[in-house]
């Protein structure tokens, strides 16, 4: 079975070919910033073809027979507000496929377009002069010449094609098909005049002339020449509905577009003649494509969507994970000890107590520094639920302040004047949104004038430093500091989550409390004084001066918030690689704010603290009611072109459960409720890729035009 490597491949024409051709060939189909899911028989593979060299090495590794290039950027008012890319999209890409199959005696089939000439004239055969009056027929035009020059035996194809779209890149006939299903009214051009073939008989002709060995220019198109307005109605004639929504415009009266030719049709006359077949009409060619409605998969097909954030796993986490697994204890072993003193080294604490989440994580902070009833505890709007609720489970009562404009973070500067109001505020629990630190310096102050405890909660900061370059978590300017380890956060156990402290006693309180409130004389790990002296009962303890074996006490009424050893091998190992991970983020976040920092439609947030932040998440403000566009279908766009997104966060006093116990309404936050109406965080994680990247950024421009 012949090898065929199909580039373009998550586009419209490349995925009806690989379909229609699989069973008789095997199929690559070549990637480039969209990826699709995956499709029976074919294979994706994924590679850059920037130089006649990658075209090479990527023939060297698939060794197709045959090389169909439908790539190239089809987008007419792009090409024209874009010369450069339009170039290496339609002509420099071609021209290196041409090189590389030549070098490689490989069967080379590009294909072109019938946007080469000025329309002053119809059926246009092969032979005619070309006259492109756009940088779209310009650089295709280009592409031909480039493409024949460095490999004559190449074949060209001619042509303009309709047929089934996928879901996120549809056709002219999807497009017509599609309003008149919906009832909706469009507007189609009664002088602009083309000759289209459908795509399963522009497939099978190229086969055709491959197999006859054909090589140059061939034009494949339908016999007939029609305007775009009598397509449609053939279009609603062959699938019954009703043309009457069907209006006839000129495209003169559509200034707003790139010049284009008001003629493309094409003369398939050296087609006939070489391979002896007859073309059907147009609405016969409508009528099939209904037909291949009920058979049809290319409406199955999605792309592959770039998540908001994802976590990186590699064999040595893998290999830290089973090895647990075979060898070790799976809970209450030496794996938590070993991470709690990895995390507390590199943080710069003295302790580091580890458990089942930083949810978990976030209560015990609060109920080892004895917050409770009557208490008013500071906090921040803009943070997940979790912070506040772990509030709450200790019977106190979140006291909201209003975010900084710029950083995103609790705006220190009201922190003492809320105080003063309240007159029962017992703690501070200062949210370093994103991964950015918090006023830390001003807040200890205040703290310490008051008389308050502090507790960090730094779920998206570890790595991250302070002002003082000082890591978060040292617990410098707070009692105790609280991380997570989801899997989107800066390194992975699955869940858990860690307090880390500086306070002998907290450390002792907290060990406890995570296991049910129950000391077992060395807190369960080696390495601590087996001996604990602060027993109750000691008599029941301790036998010929040693603690007896099996004796434990429950000190607190405690919870069961213990983590694994299995999720403490995988934190170890993902905390070895922490330093690329940051550095890694810290560049892709650098990337992004170069590319959007003249957009007049997006504003970053956060810029001073972009080398000292370890970047959770990244987040832009867009003025949606500016764009026209609601943000809901501003985030449905992305995911339809592959790129994922959301929104951090629903401030905590918008969620019913405060609302319905009588917390300040959003109103009262003024500078987080503009914040969360226009927030929008992009893909970041380790692991994105530039072209990643650069299908985020090209996507979100598009959609703000």
């Amino acid at each position: 079975m012949k090898r065929v490597l199909l580039t373009g491949g998550s586009g419209f024409l490349a995925l009806n070919w690989a379909i229609q051709i699989r069973e008789s060939y095997k199929v690559n189909l070549l990637m480039h910033r969209r990826e699709v899911t995956d499709i029976t028989d074919l294979i994706t593979v994924s590679a850059e073809l920037d130089s006649p060299e990658a075209c090479l090495k990527l023939l060297k590794d698939l060794k197709p027979d045959i090389v169909i290039n439908t790539a190239g950027l089809t987008n007419i008012e792009k090409c024209e507000e874009n010369y450069s890319l339009a170039f290496s999209s339609n002509a420099e890409l071609p021209k290196n496929l041409a090189l590389a199959c030549e070098k490689s005696q490989v069967k080379f089939v590009h294909i072109s377009t019938d946007h080469l000439f000025d329309g002053k004239n119809s059926k246009y055969s092969e032979t005619d002069s070309t006259n492109a009056l756009n940088n779209y027929g310009k650089t295709k035009l280009l592409g031909e010449e480039l493409v024949l020059k460095n490999y004559p035996d190449s074949l060209v194809i001619r042509t303009n094609f309709f047929g089934w779209g996928t879901s996120y890149r549809s056709s002219f006939s999807d497009f017509i098909i599609n309003n008149l299903r919906n009832h909706k009214k469009i507007y189609l051009f009664t002088d602009v005049f083309f000759t289209p073939v459908l795509v399963t008989d522009l497939i099978e002709q190229v086969h055709l002339l491959i197999e006859s060995d054909q090589m140059g220019i061939f034009n494949i198109s339908s016999d007939e020449r029609i305007s775009k307005y009598d397509f449609g109605l053939q279009i609603a004639k062959a699938f019954k509905l009703n043309s009457d929504l069907i209006t006839p415009v000129s495209i003169n009266h559509n200034s707003k577009l790139t010049r284009r030719p008001k003629d493309m049709s094409l003369s398939n006359e050296k087609l006939l003649r070489v391979t002896s077949r007859s073309m059907p009409s147009i609405y016969q060619q409508c009528k099939l494509l209904k037909d291949q409605e009920k058979t049809n998969i290319t409406k199955n097909i999605e792309l592959k969507k770039l998540p908001y954030g994802r976590h990186f796993i590699d064999e040595e986490d893998i290999s830290s994970v089973v090895d647990v697994l075979k060898n070790g204890q799976l809970t209450q072993g030496p794996k938590i000890h070993e991470f709690e003193n990895k995390i507390s080294t590199y943080v710069g604490s003295k302790y580091a107590v580890a458990v089942s989440s930083g949810t978990a994580a976030l209560h015990l902070a609060c109920a080892v520094l004895e917050i409770g009833n009557g208490d008013g505890v500071i906090t921040s709007p803009n943070t997940f639920v979790a912070t506040s609720n772990s509030i709450l489970y200790v019977g106190a009562k979140p006291e909201f302040i209003d975010i900084d404009y710029e950083t995103l973070n609790i705006n220190s500067s009201l922190i003492e004047k809320h105080i003063l109001e309240s007159g029962n505020i017992k703690a501070i629990i200062p949210v370093h949104f994103a991964g950015a630190s918090c006023d830390m310096v001003k807040i200890n102050n205040i703290a310490k004038k008051y008389n308050l405890r502090v507790i960090e909660d730094a779920s998206h900061a570890l790595g991250a430093a302070y002002i003082d370059q000082v890591k978060i978590g040292s617990c410098k300017y707070s009692d105790l500091t609280v991380f997570s380890f989801h899997p989107v956060k800066g390194i992975a156990a699955g869940e858990g989550g860690v307090v880390t402290t500086n306070d002998y006693s907290l450390y002792r309180k907290l060990m406890m409390l995570r296991s049910h409130g129950i000391s077992k004389g060395n807190f369960e790990f080696p390495g601590i004084s087996k001996l604990d002296n602060s027993f109750i009962n000691k008599n029941n303890a301790i036998e010929d001066n040693n603690l007896r074996l099996w004796y434990y006490e429950m000190q607190f009424l405690g919870f069961n918030y213990r983590i694994t050893d299995i999720q403490c091998a995988l934190a170890i190992s993902q905390l070895n690689k922490i330093s690329e991970f940051i550095e890694s983020r810290r560049s892709m976040v650098k990337y992004y704010d170069e590319a959007f920092k003249n957009e007049p439609n997006i504003e970053i947030p956060q810029m001073s603290w972009r080398d000292l932040s370890s970047h959770h998440i990244y987040v832009i403000k867009i003025d949606f009611d500016k764009v026209g566009i609601t943000r809901n279908e501003f985030m449905k766009n992305l995911s339809n072109n592959g790129v994922g997104s959301q929104v951090h966060y629903i401030p905590v006093v918008m969620q019913p459960f405060y609302q319905m116990n009588n917390f300040p309404s959003i109103d009262s936050f003024p500078v987080t409720k503009e914040y969360y109406e226009r927030t929008l965080s992009l893909p970041l994680f380790y692991g994105l890729r530039k072209k990643d990247q650069d299908l985020v950024i090209e996507t979100v421009r598009n959609l703000l035009k």
